[in-house]
């Protein structure tokens, strides 16, 4: 029923195509692509597509006050073709996404009020928050990871190689990755299949947060855990040399916790003669 209405939005309005529509459980995605300019806006030709489909269900169930939409609708404009290709790629990765939500749910949970010995504390009414594996706070090799943005390519490289290193014995790299040189060295470790990371998010976490694509698939496979101490705002806050250099001392916090639990596991006996 909506994808007939979906396409009906074209045939009712010719400067209108709509190239692509994936129907979930509760929510549905398409893309509406404006060729040349309209008399109404494109909420008038959603407007008509919602009420075609709520028209047609209430027929089907014999029920005049039955109600299948929410009110109003979230839109992304798309100015160029590698905002049209992201958004496309999400779309049509939605299905996959959400199986693998449902088959780790466990995975997906915003987790508030975080409490674990390693993080640091911090003054009300802040708190952590966190999406993700919270077990990863509690492994015995957590690696600050933190690059100047004057480093030289030779000793990035070199940084990188000894990161991988780490990352294939078991190091969770902990970091904001906010600047290149870090956002380099995240890239080889969420592409090796045991790199693990703990990232610091500086704009806290929206209502109905879900991680992005590079994060999305770690998270199923519990190797990523993402945490903010701060609240959300709708505007991206400044990243200010303040807040920098704050949260790379929460990083060094965090893993001051892990070197104590690396030394701890050295001083263990060996339980084999």
């Amino acid at each position: 029923m909506a994808c007939s209405h979906w396409r009906q939005i074209a045939e009712r309005e010719p400067r209108i195509e709509t190239p692509l529509l994936v129907i979930m459980p509760d929510h549905l995605h398409g893309i509406i692509f404006v060729k040349e300019t309209l008399e109404q806006s494109v909420g008038s030709s959603i407007r008509g597509f919602k009420s075609g489909v709520t028209s047609e269900l209430r027929k089907l169930k014999d029920d005049p006050s039955f109600q299948v939409w929410e009110p109003r609708y979230h839109q992304v404009i798309s100015l160029n073709r590698d905002t049209l290709q992201a958004c496309k790629r999400y779309i049509r990765d939605n299905p996959r996404r959400y199986c693998l939500k449902k088959a780790h749910p466990d995975l997906f949970v915003r987790l508030e009020n975080l409490d674990r010995p390693c993080l640091p504390k911090v003054p009300s009414p802040l708190k952590w928050v966190g999406f993700g594996n919270p077990f990863l706070l509690e492994a015995p090799v957590l690696r600050a990871i933190q690059v100047s943005r004057s480093i030289t390519e030779e000793a990035l490289s070199d940084l990188r190689a000894e990161i991988r290193e780490a990352s294939e014995m078991g190091a969770v790299c902990v970091s904001p990755f906010i600047f290149p040189g870090e956002q380099a060295i995240v890239e080889d470790v969420v592409r090796s299949p045991k790199g693990r990371v703990i990232v610091l998010k500086q704009g806290g976490f929206p209502p109905m947060y879900k991680p992005g694509t590079r994060y999305f698939d770690l998270c199923a496979q519990g190797r990523v855990l993402i945490l903010s101490p701060y609240p959300y705002t709708t505007t991206q806050p400044k990243l200010s040399r303040e807040r920098c250099l704050e949260m790379n001392g929460m990083v060094a916090h965090i893993c001051k916790h892990g070197e104590e639990n690396e030394h701890m596991l050295q001083r263990a006996p060996s339980s084999v003669p």
